[in-house]
């Protein structure tokens, strides 16, 4: 058994190509023994994104704090999402987050560990940005 606190996790910044303002914690991850699902807490800084992609795994979301908007590319639309609402996306479907000015957004990820091949496609070709803000 494993117990910590989220407030000691190490945040990284979110280093994919075109994502900007976003640091994740991988909360549960393989080093701790989880061998079929992880845990990540991601925060998106106001004017912050993840990336448009996809990849061959599934997404449970949960969002903690704020909101933000999903993107999602292939229907051509953005859905807000916030604090309190749950979030299925299926394998393959293309994805990403954006915040507005004074906006930011706190959710957590589950995924799998055993993904099939690992393949991610970025829909953006920039580099990711972050500056802290402290």
């Amino acid at each position: 058994m494993i117990k910590r606190s989220i407030k000691n996790i190490q945040s990284d910044v979110v280093r994919e190509p075109g994502a900007k303002q976003t640091t994740l914690k991988r909360l549960i991850d393989t080093p701790d023994g989880a061998d079929r699902f992880v845990m990540t807490l991601f925060h998106i800084e106001p004017q912050g994104s993840t990336p448009p992609h996809y990849h061959d795994w599934e997404h449970e979301i949960v969002v903690l704090e704020g909101s933000c908007q999903l993107q999602l590319p292939k229907e051509e639309k953005n859905v807000k999402i916030e604090k309190g609402d749950v979030v299925f996306i299926p394998r393959n479907e293309p994805h990403g987050f954006t915040t507005s000015e004074g906006e930011e957004c706190k959710f957590i990820v589950v995924a799998p560990t055993e993904r099939p091949p690992i393949h991610n496609y970025f829909l953006s070709e920039k580099p990711y940005e972050y500056t802290s803000n402290k």
